[in-house]
C-alpha cells in the first residue's frame, strides 16, 4: 500500500474534537414542548421555592390588580415580566418570595363593557357607546347588571391569567385574588369599619365631580383632561340690589341702573348662583354703557369688557376698593323680583387676568366657590339630576326641565338671558382645559349631591411622614406621590353604580339620617359573610341588615358603591392575612406599577392603611412608563399601531409589519408578488422572524422603563438578534463540553488566557448582580450583550478553537474547565430574563454539566471566587486588555487586506508584531504565544 493510498484513507476531521450538542441552532420547540419548559421553568420553581428556600428573609412584591375588562397589551407585558425578573432574580438570592397575583373586579369600566354586550347577544352588531350602554341599564335591575358584570369580570380573568402565564409569569395563580370574592370584599369592609371607627368616614352635601354620561361621581384619578374643550363663554350683568356704603356715598352713580358685569365659562350653573366675588385688594370702576348703564367692573379689565360688547365706556368712577364692596348686595336676573337678594364675597382667588374682576359664584358647582359660601353660611344649590339635566327647581319661572345642562339647557339659558337683556357678551367658542370621564370620554361637570367622604386631611401629616421614608424607584416618584396627597383634603368614595361592594350604610325611612356606626357595619358584615354582597340588592327589605339595638326604627339600604380604588387599594389585607404582621417591616417590600399609579393604586393603599393601621404597606415604590410605537406615538386603533404581547409570541406580528411595509411603499417601487416557490434563503428568513416568550420579554429587560418605552419592528428586531446570539454562544458552549468528564483543573493550573476570561467573566457577574439590585436590567441586557459579541464570540471564544479542537491534556482540560464557568454564570445572569432560552439550553446539557450545577433558574446566584479577581488576577486583565486591543487592531488591518483582495482568508496573514526587546510585553506575548500554540 503507497502512502499516497493511506492517506485517502484517513479522514482529517475524524482526527479534530469537534463541538457535540443536541441544542439546535434555531429553536425547534412546539407549542407542547414550550408549555413543558415553561411549567419547568416558571409553576414548578413557584412551587419549589415555596417549599424548599426558608422564610426567615421572605421577600414580598404585591400585585397591583389590571381591570378585568378586556385584552392584554404590551403595557401589561411590561408590567408583568418587569415583577418576573425581580421575583426570579431574589429566588437566585436564595430567598423565598410572596407574589400573589390580583385583579379589579369591579367599577364603571366592567359594567359598562357587560352592558355594552347586551346588544350583541340580540343580534344587533353595531358598538353601543358607553353613554348609550348607561341608558340601556335603566331596564334592568341590580341583580341583572351585577350578575353580567360578574360573569364578563370572571371571563376576562382566567382569559388574562392564561395569557400572563404564557409570558412565563410565576406566582401563587392557583390563590389569585379577585375583588369581586366575598372573603376579599369582607376584608375592605373591615378596613371601612376601622376609618367609620376613627371618624374618618362622613356624608356632605357639596360638589363632586359628576359625569352624566356614567350617572356617577368620580375621583379625581378619573378623569383625564382635554386641552381643547369648547365652552361658550358669557359676560352678564346682575343688577345691584343694595349698593352698600361705599357706593351709596357717590352722586355719580345711578341707583336705578347700576349692574355688576360678570364672566363665566359655566353659563349652565348660573341658576345656582348664590354670591358675586371680588378680590378686596383690587380696583374696580363704574363705567357707563350706552346700551346697559352703569357697570361696576374690574379697573384693568374694562379694556377688555369693551371689546367684548362692542362699545366704548365712559368711567365714572376708578380707583374703588373691592374690600369697599363687601356690603353690596345684587339680584338674580332671572328669579322673580321678590326673591332673596345676594352678597358680594371676598375670595383671593379673583384675579384681573381673566373675566371682569367679579366671578360668578355658584357654591353647588364647585369646590373653590363652596369653600368660600361656606364660611359664610351660604349653602350649595344644584338643581341638576344625575343625568347633568335641569330640574324644576332650577328657575322655577322658566320651564328647563329635562334639559341638558351642556347642550340644550345652556342654549336656553342663554336665549333667556339675552331676552332679559343682561347678557352684555358671549362666546361661542372659548377654548380652554377641561375634565373628562376617563371612561365615556365625555365632559363632567361639578354637581353638589350628598355623598360619602373619606378625611384624608385628617392623616395627611402622617401618610406623608411615611412617604418621605420609602424608597422611591426612580426618585422623582416621591415628589409626585407626596404632592397629590398634599394637595388632597378629601376622597369621594361613593358611586352611583351597582357593581361593586356596597357602602354599608342604612337610612332613617322617616328622616332620611344615615346610620353608619362601628356597630350597625360589623352587624352588615357578618350577613354578606354568610350571604354575599349581591344579598344587599337582591333581597327584599328586612330587618337583617339592621342590628339589633338599631330595630327601634326603620331603616332602608343604600344604593351607592364604594369607589373602585378603595377596593384595590386595600388589596394589602389579604398580604397581611396570608403572612401575618412583619415586626419592623411593612407589609410587602415591594409595589410596581406604571407611572399614573401616584394618583391611583399608591395614594389608596398608602391612604387606607395608614387610616387603619398607623402604617405603609410598602417599603419601595417602583414605576415604569407607558409603551409607544417607535415614533413616540400613543397606541391606539386608529393609528393602527397596536401591538399586542401574543402576536409577537406567536409571529404574526411580522406578517402585519410586512404588510404594513408593503403598503407604505411608494407607486411605482412596488415588488412583484411573490410565488408560492420562494428561493430557500427567503423561507429561511420567514422561519428566523418567528419570535417567542423571550423575545417579548428581552424587549421588557433591555428598555430603560424609568422613562416612557417604545416598541417596533427595529426594537423587536434588535431584540431577536441579541437572543439569537446568546443561543448561538449556548450552543458553543455545550457542543466543547459535549465529551467533558466534568473534571475541573486548579484554577492555579489553569492558561493565563483562561484566568483573564473568568476575571472577565466575574466583571460581568459583579456588575450583573449590582444591576439586579438596582432594578437597572437594561444596564445588566447591555453588559452581557457586549460581553458576548465583544469578548466571547470575537476574542476568546475565536481564540480558543484550535486549543478545544486539537490540543489534548492541560491545555483542553483548562479550556473546557473555563467554558463550564462560563456557562454556569452565564445562565445564571441570563435565567431571571430569559427562563425559556435558559431552561432550554440546559435541557440539552450532558450528564457531567448536570451533576456539576443545578437547573438555572432554580440555582443560587453564582458569585465568583475571590481569586478571579485577586490583585494578580487584576494584573492579569489589565495585560490581557492590552492584547485585546492589539488583536482589534490586527483584525482591522487583515480586514483591509482581504477588502484590498490582498488576502484571501485571514489565516494567509502573516502578522509582525514589534515590541521592545527584553520588555514585559515581550515576556507577556511569548507566553501567551506558547499557551495558545
Amino acid at each position: 500500500m503507497t502512502s499516497s493510498t493511506l492517506h485517502a484513507k484517513v479522514n482529517l476531521k475524524d482526527t479534530l474534537k469537534l463541538p457535540s450538542t443536541t441544542f439546535p441552532i434555531r429553536s425547534n420547540l412546539t407549542p407542547d414542548s414550550t408549555r413543558e419548559l415553561l411549567e419547568k421553568c416558571s409553576d414548578d420553581l413557584y412551587t419549589w421555592q415555596s417549599k424548599n428556600l426558608p422564610d426567615d428573609d421572605l421577600f414580598v412584591l404585591h400585585d397591583g390588580p389590571p381591570f378585568a375588562n378586556g385584552s392584554l397589551h404590551t403595557g401589561h407585558a411590561m408590567n408583568k415580566i418587569l415583577k418576573d425578573i425581580i421575583v426570579r432574580y431574589n429566588i437566585k438570592l436564595g430567598k423565598r418570595v410572596s407574589y400573589i397575583p390580583g385583579w379589579d373586579c369591579h367599577g364603571l369600566p366592567i359594567e359598562l363593557k357587560a352592558l355594552q354586550n347586551i346588544r350583541g347577544t340580540t343580534g344587533d352588531v353595531s358598538v353601543m357607546s358607553p353613554a348609550e350602554a348607561v341608558e340601556n341599564s335603566k331596564n334592568l335591575n341590580a341583580t341583572e347588571i351585577r350578575g353580567l358584570a360578574r360573569a364578563l369580570a370572571s371571563n376576562t380573568v382566567e382569559s388574562q391569567k392564561k395569557e400572563f402565564r404564557s409570558w412565563g409569569v410565576i406566582g401563587d395563580w392557583e390563590n389569585a385574588y379577585r375583588t369581586l370574592d366575598t372573603d376579599y370584599e369582607v376584608r375592605q369592609l373591615r378596613v371601612f369599619k376601622e376609618m367609620v371607627k376613627k371618624g374618618l368616614i362622613y356624608r356632605h352635601f357639596k360638589p363632586v365631580y359628576w359625569s352624566p354620561s356614567s350617572r356617577s361621581a368620580l375621583a379625581e384619578a378619573e378623569l383625564e383632561y382635554d386641552e381643547n374643550h369648547v365652552s361658550k363663554a358669557a359676560t352678564i350683568k346682575f343688577p345691584l340690589a343694595n349698593l352698600g356704603s361705599y357706593l351709596s356715598s357717590l352722586p355719580e352713580i345711578d341707583k336705578e341702573t347700576i349692574s355688576a358685569a360678570i364672566w363665566t365659562t359655566t353659563p349652565w350653573s348660573i341658576p345656582g348662583n348664590r354670591a358675586i366675588l371680588v378680590h378686596p385688594d383690587l380696583k374696580y370702576v363704574v363705567a357707563k354703557s350706552s346700551k346697559y348703564g352703569q357697570l361696576l367692573a374690574g379697573e384693568e379689565r374694562v379694556e377688555h369688557l369693551q371689546k367684548l360688547m362692542g362699545e366704548e365706556l365712559e368711567i365714572l368712577i376708578k380707583d374703588i376698593p373691592g374690600k369697599a364692596l363687601l356690603d353690596v348686595t345684587y339680584s338674580h336676573p332671572l328669579l322673580p323680583s321678590d326673591a332673596p337678594a345676594h352678597p358680594v364675597l371676598p375670595a383671593d382667588y379673583v384675579t384681573s387676568d381673566t373675566g371682569t374682576g367679579l366671578v360668578h359664584c355658584a357654591p353647588g358647582h364647585g369646590m373653590d366657590d363652596y369653600l368660600t359660601c361656606q364660611k359664610h353660611g351660604i349653602d350649595p344649590f344644584s338643581p341638576i339630576d344625575d343625568e347633568g339635566k335641569y330640574t324644576p327647581d332650577a328657575l322655577p319661572t322658566y320651564d328647563l326641565t329635562g334639559l341638558a345642562v351642556l347642550s340644550d339647557g345652556q342654549n336656553k339659558l342663554l336665549e333667556l338671558l339675552e331676552a332679559h337683556k343682561v347678557l352684555l357678551g358671549s362666546q361661542a367658542k372659548f377654548i380652554h382645559k377641561y375634565p373628562y370621564d376617563w371612561r365615556t370620554k365625555l365632559p363632567i361637570i361639578q354637581r353638589a349631591t350628598p355623598q360619602w367622604f373619606a378625611g384624608v386631611d385628617m392623616i395627611k401629616e402622617s401618610a406623608i411622614a411615611h412617604i418621605d421614608k420609602i424608597g422611591f424607584i426612580p426618585e422623582t416618584g416621591q415628589h409626585r406621590l407626596r404632592g397629590f396627597v398634599a394637595g388632597r383634603d378629601e376622597w369621594c368614595i361613593s358611586r352611583q353604580r351597582t357593581w361593586g361592594v356596597p357602602i354599608p350604610a342604612l337610612y332613617e325611612v322617616e328622616s332620611g339620617d344615615a346610620l353608619l356606626t362601628e356597630e350597625s357595619v360589623e352587624h352588615i358584615i357578618s350577613v354578606i359573610e354568610r350571604k354575599g354582597t349581591d344579598a344587599w340588592w337582591s333581597d327584599p327589605e328586612s330587618e337583617e341588615w339592621v342590628a339589633p339595638q338599631y330595630r327601634d326604627k326603620k331603616y332602608t339600604r343604600g344604593i351607592e358603591t364604594m369607589d373602585v380604588w378603595f377596593d384595590s387599594g386595600t388589596s394589602w389585607t389579604l398580604i397581611r392575612e396570608k403572612l401575618g404582621e412583619r415586626p419592623g417591616r411593612a407589609i410587602a417590600d415591594l409595589y410596581l406599577e406604571g407611572s399614573d399609579q401616584h394618583r391611583g393604586w399608591f395614594q389608596s393603599s398608602l391612604l387606607t392603611s395608614v387610616a387603619s393601621t398607623g402604617k405603609a404597606p410598602f417599603e419601595k415604590l417602583l414605576t415604569h412608563g407607558f409603551v409607544l410605537d417607535e415614533k413616540g406615538k400613543k397606541m391606539s386603533k386608529s393609528l393602527g399601531n397596536i401591538i399586542s404581547p401574543q402576536e409577537i409570541i406567536d409571529g404574526s406580528y411580522w406578517q402585519r409589519a410586512g404588510q404594513m411595509a408593503k403598503t407604505a411603499t411608494k407607486p411605482g417601487k412596488q415588488k412583484k408578488p411573490k410565488t408560492d416557490k420562494q428561493p430557500p434563503q427567503q423561507q429561511q428568513t420567514k422561519k428566523e422572524q418567528s419570535p417567542d416568550v423571550d423575545t417579548l420579554r428581552l424587549w421588557v429587560a433591555m428598555t430603560d422603563f424609568t422613562s416612557d418605552a417604545t416598541i417596533g419592528e427595529n426594537v423587536l428586531r434588535f431584540a431577536q438578534e441579541a437572543l439569537r446570539k446568546f443561543r448561538m454562544t449556548g450552543r458553543f458552549l455545550l457542543g466543547n463540553l459535549g465529551d467533558w468528564d466534568g473534571k475541573e483543573v486548579p484554577y492555579d493550573d489553569l492558561l493565563k488566557i483562561d484566568k483573564y476570561a473568568l476575571y472577565r467573566l466575574a466583571e460581568l457577574n459583579q456588575s450583573s448582580k449590582k444591576e439586579y439590585n438596582e432594578y437597572a436590567f437594561s444596564k445588566i441586557f447591555h453588559g452581557a450583550n457586549v460581553f458576548n459579541k465583544n469578548f466571547l464570540s470575537a476574542f476568546y471564544l475565536n481564540i480558543l478553537k484550535d486549543r478545544l479542537y486539537v490540543d489534548d491534556g492541560i491545555s483542553r482540560a483548562s479550556a473546557q474547565t473555563t467554558l463550564f464557568y462560563i456557562l454556569q454564570h452565564y445562565l445564571s445572569i441570563l435565567a431571571p430574563i430569559v427562563p425559556l432560552l435558559t431552561e432550554e439550553i440546559w435541557s440539552h446539557a450532558t450528564p457531567a454539566i448536570a451533576k456539576k450545577m443545578q437547573q438555572p433558574v432554580r440555582a443560587k446566584w453564582c458569585d465568583p471566587p475571590t481569586e478571579w479577581t485577586g490583585n494578580e488576577a487584576s494584573k492579569l486583565g489589565r495585560q490581557f486588555q492590552a492584547f485585546e486591543s492589539c488583536v482589534e487592531a490586527v483584525n482591522l488591518v487583515v480586514e483591509d487586506a482581504r477588502n484590498a483582495k490582498n488576502l484571501r482568508a485571514n489565516l494567509e496573514a502573516d502578522i509582525q508584531l514589534v515590541v521592545p526587546e527584553g520588555s514585559e510585553s515581550e515576556k507577556f506575548l511569548r507566553e501567551i504565544g506558547k499557551q495558545m500554540g
